[in-house]
């Protein structure tokens, strides 16, 4: 037995001794009865500590059975608990003790986790209806922003051109809103296939086209002929929130977005990297801590604090990871690592 058990065991014997003080005493005063009432039918010295020591030795094994059988009951709804995820079950798969004073404890537990259930079933339906509310509310929105981007096209102009800005950027509030929401249920809504890194780039590129042209954004791609196993659509929503970053936080003049793949046995590194404004060295650590806007967010007015984040969490969903490097003034590298296959995805 380890030192740290023997501690535990002696705390928790004290801990039981205490709570049996009151039957101690009650023993001990039967004990001073008895003896003065045999000594007043003078019986034999003997026979009296005879007997009070068979008493003694009756009620240590019944205190020392009671212990045991209390402490062995304990330590295997410990041991369950320790198996379990959802810890608040723990009285759905506890047997039913047979001792009453342990039963006493096990009802009080079914009762208070009837009405745990009862609170989370009706926490889990609030977020239900607030998700597909969102989802709901996300799908009507999207109408009017593709007719007013409909209209803007139509009615080319310098004001036209600078709707459409803030339209494409309200767009992109109401995509992490619809993203955000699903965000508990990635795993329902992904398929892992291997797909080209080439094709979802484009594909990303292509969305942005219009506002990189309207920033003078050059872009250079290289070695991204390669395949990997991943989500398309939320890789390409992972890459756009990186892309969409780097023009929001780009110098006045000759902004270049540079895409590039590096293969290895196991996985592929996309780099995407900028010469915009740069992160802080104090904030690089924080940059997807959700509601982060760091001092570039605070300064342009243009951040929720929640792209990144959304972007952390996606990857560790689709078993990928992020991360970045940067210099303030100089550059921000975001580096996604891809599996190559499936065996590689966790």
């Amino acid at each position: 037995m380890r030192y740290a058990d023997m501690a535990v065991t002696v705390s928790d014997l004290n801990k039981y001794i205490k709570d049996k003080i009151n039957y101690i005493l009650g023993f001990i005063t039967y004990c001073i009865i008895i003896i003065g009432y045999m000594k007043a039918m003078k019986i034999d010295n003997n026979a009296i500590i005879i007997i009070v020591t068979i008493s003694f030795i009756f009620s240590i094994i019944a205190l020392i059975s009671n212990y045991l059988s209390k402490n062995k009951y304990l330590k295997e709804i410990n041991k369950i608990m320790d198996g379990l995820d959802e810890k608040y079950l723990i009285s759905e798969v506890i047997k039913k003790p047979t001792r009453e004073e342990n039963l006493a404890h096990y009802k009080i537990l079914k009762r208070a986790n009837k009405s745990m259930l009862e609170n989370v079933s009706n926490v889990k339906a609030m977020q239900k209806d607030y998700k597909e509310y969102i989802e709901s509310w996300v799908h009507e929105i999207k109408i009017p922003i593709t007719s007013s981007k409909l209209l803007c096209e139509n009615n080319k102009s310098e004001i036209t051109n600078k709707i459409d800005e803030e339209i494409e950027e309200i767009n992109n509030y109401v995509e992490q809103a619809l993203f955000y929401a699903r965000l508990d249920k990635v795993s329902n809504d992904f398929i892992i296939k291997q797909i080209s890194l080439s094709d979802v780039v484009k594909n990303v590129l292509a969305r942005n086209k219009k506002i990189m042209i309207q920033n003078d954004i050059k872009v250079e791609l290289k070695n991204l002929s390669v395949n990997a196993y991943s989500d398309e659509k939320w890789l390409e929503f992972i890459l756009n929130q990186l892309i969409i970053n780097s023009i929001k936080y780009k110098k006045e003049n000759g902004t270049v977005i540079s895409l590039t793949a590096i293969e290895n046995q196991q996985n592929i590194q996309l780099k995407l990297r900028d010469n915009g404004m740069g992160i802080k060295k104090s904030e690089i650590d924080r940059i997807f801590d959700k509601g982060f806007t760091g001092t570039n967010g605070r300064n342009q007015k243009k951040s929720t604090g929640i792209g990144l984040y959304l972007c952390k969490k996606m990857c560790e969903e689709l078993g990928m990871r992020i991360q970045a490097e940067s210099k303030e003034n100089e550059y921000t590298e975001m580096i996604i690592t891809i599996p190559k296959n499936k065996k590689m995805i966790r």
